[in-house]
């Protein structure tokens, strides 16, 4: 990485279009303000509070000295799902300061201070762990000093001191090791760790290595939080962070599955003290959609958070690398800026302009721009952390109809609940449920009838999940045995082929016309690239369904069921595919893929709309099918319209006269569905243009 340095502003630096400061993002020091020994002269009678309103307006105003500016590098490492992973940070080199070069005055704090002026600058503290590697991986280690343990060690006047003692052990090492270099040893850390909520109030000490890197002070929490001696120090680390070529945050990451990577406590969450302000902590974004408006303009629709004032969005043209974050007001989430008629990958975070308090990252979604209204909403309902679960498998639900030249939006789940938007105006709804199970609820009671009101209204619904029939129908309410039976048209049989776990990953096509698929379909065992589908269900077909795949186990296993009809007080038919098995663990792609254009193509093949509800039957007959220059109509029924739609739900024709011919010649070929109107009913009929 090549990093270029500025003197006195900040710096920036662009690792695949990620860009964030490499300095402290304080204003340039003035030569009228205070130097250390200045401050510490005006600091020394005051009250506490005073005092540390004075430390944070020194900070804030740019008093610190100018070798501070420059963050130094530091890189953990850790084995996460037997594997090494790395993330390098970046730190302030020695502890923080008020004053200038010459004259600066090494500032205790409390902790709430601490993290303000963090918060304020987007910077953190470190954990334990980070101590330990910016102590190892410091240029310079120096042998901590002590003042004997009295009454006057919390003093000012005893910061001043040791303060003194180690500005003049620092000179020894000058020039060899300059001002600005990774300096260790000099104090103890005041660090976040689970044991800032463990106990109300406290402060968390941890460090000041000996010469063999040793800790004089195991990590303690015996203090109150209000306390502070001549020996604690605060090291800023700046909180945003590459990992894995992505933008992320220290403060995300230890919140997170990745939380090894900083910290040997597991989680910590929240990652920070409280100090007061009515912000400190923001949850990450859960009931959100990512929705093309059809005026080439993606629309991010967010659950209202009165904490929130704004957004950061990140984008991404594949899902794995994303852009630095635009903040964006949460009453104006708009993206015009996407590449029309390609996916737009989407996460987002939560942000508070007054107290610059940022969330972690939300899961992954995703949208196609373009200049009509798209006809596919997939829906993101695994919230079940376990292992593979990446919270970005609108990379392949959507890739494959992408692939299939369908564009889509996408939405949470939380988002369906919270009623965000009205689902109904999509004629496809793709489910994704992965590993979903009774601890996070496949399907609740709001989700249910969502998905129920769908369905009724004439709605084409693929539905996937390994765990779907383990939760309703087994571990279910009579109301989840009742929605799983009558609108997923399933009946439980098994929690996997055979009842052996772990053991079963391929499914056969059944014969029906659903599936050109002539051979097996594998899914992952955890080897291919998303996660271990080792509890795939087994169901069986029930009220009206067939099935449409089984286990290569044995045949009578089934894994997937299809219906087309009307569903119980539905007003429309409407269309299921039911698969006990991820969608998103099919592989190689190119199965996948096709697996999605037989649903899609079984979804709109054939299907009977009735503006009359007592009459959805009509005979029409529609060819020849190919058809190269001309379509035509023999109905039974007078005509009252026609039209043509892409598979993109883009109407493409329109014919109002001469209705029992059509011409085509100037469509692409490719397929087509044709609407036909007459005085009863509206029939969508598939055909190909050659």
């Amino acid at each position: 990485m090549k990093i270029s340095k500025i003197f006195f502003s900040v710096i920036i630096f662009l690792n695949l279009q990620f860009a964030f400061s490499q300095t402290l993002t304080l204003p340039p020091r003035q030569s009228t303000m205070l130097t250390g020994s200045q401050f510490t002269a005006v600091i020394a009678p005051l009250s506490l509070t005073a005092r540390e309103n004075s430390i944070y307006n020194e900070v804030i105003s740019g008093n610190v000295p100018d070798f501070y500016r420059i963050l130094v590098p530091v890189t953990s490492t850790a084995i996460i799902a037997a594997q090494t992973k790395s993330v390098t940070y970046y730190v302030i080199p020695d502890y923080l300061a008020v004053g200038s070069d010459a004259d600066y005055f090494l500032c205790p704090m409390s902790p709430m201070l601490a993290t303000k002026i963090a918060d304020s600058i987007g910077c953190t503290l470190p954990t334990r762990k980070m101590v330990n590697d910016i102590y190892a991986q410091a240029t310079l280690t120096m042998s901590p000093l002590t003042i004997p343990a009295s009454a006057t060690m919390t003093t000012v006047q005893a910061f001043a001191q040791h303060n003194n003692l180690v500005k003049n052990q620092r000179a020894t090492f000058i020039p060899t090791y300059s001002l600005g270099t990774l300096v260790g040893g000099d104090k103890k850390d005041v660090v976040i760790s689970n044991l800032i909520y463990s106990a109300a109030n406290r402060v968390i000490i941890y460090g000041w290595h000996t010469s063999v890197g040793n800790p004089i002070q195991p990590m303690s929490n015996i203090h109150g939080d209000t306390y502070m001696d001549y020996s604690h120090g605060i090291r800023l680390v700046q909180n945003d962070v590459m990992y894995n070529n992505t933008p992320n945050t220290v403060k995300a990451i230890l919140q997170s599955t990745l939380s090894a990577l900083l910290s040997d406590e597991g989680v910590i969450n929240p990652p920070e003290y409280p100090y007061g302000n009515p912000i400190t902590f923001l949850s990450v974004p859960k009931s959100f959609a990512v929705l093309n408006k059809g005026n080439n303009t993606i629309d991010i629709k967010v659950k209202n958070d009165g904490q929130v004032t704004h957004y950061k969005i990140y984008t991404s043209t594949n899902g794995i690398s994303f852009a630095a974050p635009v903040t964006i007001i949460k009453t104006a989430l708009n993206i015009s800026t996407a590449t029309v008629n390609q996916p737009c990958y989407i996460k987002i975070a939560a942000y508070n302009s007054t107290y610059s308090v940022t969330s972690a990252t939300s899961e992954v979604l995703a949208a196609v721009p373009s200049n009509f209204q798209d006809s596919l909403l997939v829906v993101n309902g695994f919230d079940r952390v376990v292992t593979g679960n990446t919270y970005d498998f609108i990379k392949q639900h959507g890739g494959s109809a992408f692939n299939n030249n369908i564009y889509f939006s996408s939405a949470t789940n939380e988002a369906i609940q919270d009623g965000l938007f009205n689902v109904n105006t999509y004629k496809a709804v793709d489910w994704l449920l992965g590993k979903e199970s009774t601890v996070n609820e496949t399907f609740n009671t709001t989700e249910q009838t969502a998905v129920s009101n769908y369905l009724k209204q004439g709605g084409n619904l693929l539905v996937s999940g390994s765990e779907i029939g383990w939760d309703l129908d087994i571990n279910g309410t009579v109301a989840d045995k009742n929605f799983y039976n009558n609108f997923l048209k399933a009946d439980y049989v098994n929690d996997a082929p055979n009842g052996q776990a772990s053991t079963w990953y391929n499914s056969v096509k059944e014969i029906s016309p659903l599936f050109t698929l002539t051979d097996t379909l594998n899914f992952d065992n955890g080897s291919n690239g998303t996660y271990n589908v080792d509890y795939p269900d087994v169901i069986t077909s029930i009220n009206g369904s067939s099935t449409c795949l089984r286990y290569t186990s044995a045949l009578n296993d089934h894994a997937g069921v299809c219906y087309s009809g009307l569903f119980p007080s539905g007003t429309l038919p409407g269309k299921l595919v039911h698969l006990a098995f991820p969608f998103e663990t099919v592989y190689p792609a190119a199965k996948r893929n096709t697996l999605f254009k037989d649903v899609w193509h079984y979804f709109f093949s054939s299907v009977i709309t009735s503006l009359n509800t007592n009459t959805i039957n009509a005979d029409v007959l529609v060819y020849p099918n190919p058809a190269n220059e001309k379509l035509y109509l023999r109905s039974a029924e007078e005509v009252k319209q026609i039209r043509i739609i892409d598979l993109h739900g883009r109407e493409v024709m329109s014919v109002t006269n001469d209705l029992k011919q059509i011409n085509i010649e100037t469509l692409t070929n490719g397929i087509y569905f044709i609407e036909i109107t007459t005085s009863s009913s509206k029939i969508t009929k598939k055909f190909v243009k050659e």
